[in-house]
């Protein structure tokens, strides 16, 4: 199994969906996200500088959730996956997006979609 750097439940106020109100008074947009990258140097040096920064992965995700918008989650993982594959030296991504509550008349706790995608070589 592949070393990852994960993030989970990072939560955020964003104006994605199909609905007007949606898009006007946004929700809460749950992200998780899965990086596979080789940890074997940064766990000898001990050094920020040979691993990705949490700090910064998380800036980029809240950068795209509430500062764009899209209609679909899809296209919202999708943007999110393409930038951090742009960013970082990442092997692979993983992206969990989720809407809580979604629009969804009766009882969901949420909504949402995942992808994957990796670097090809």
């Amino acid at each position: 199994m592949p070393d990852k750097i994960i993030l989970r439940g990072a939560q955020f106020h964003g104006k994605h969906g199909v609905s007007p109100e949606e898009r006007v008074v946004g929700g809460r947009i749950i992200v998780d996200v899965e990086i596979e990258y080789d940890l074997t140097r940064s766990g000898i040096t001990d050094a920020i500088e040979d691993t990705i920064s949490y700090s910064d992965v998380f800036k980029s995700v809240r950068h795209l959730v509430e500062d764009t918008e899209s209609l679909l989650l899809e296209a919202l993982a999708r943007k999110i996956a393409d930038a951090l594959m742009e960013r970082f030296p990442i092997d692979a991504v993983t992206i969990y997006v989720r809407k809580q509550p979604p629009p969804i008349r009766g009882v969901v706790e949420s909504a949402g979609v995942q992808i994957r995608r990796e670097r090809k070589p």
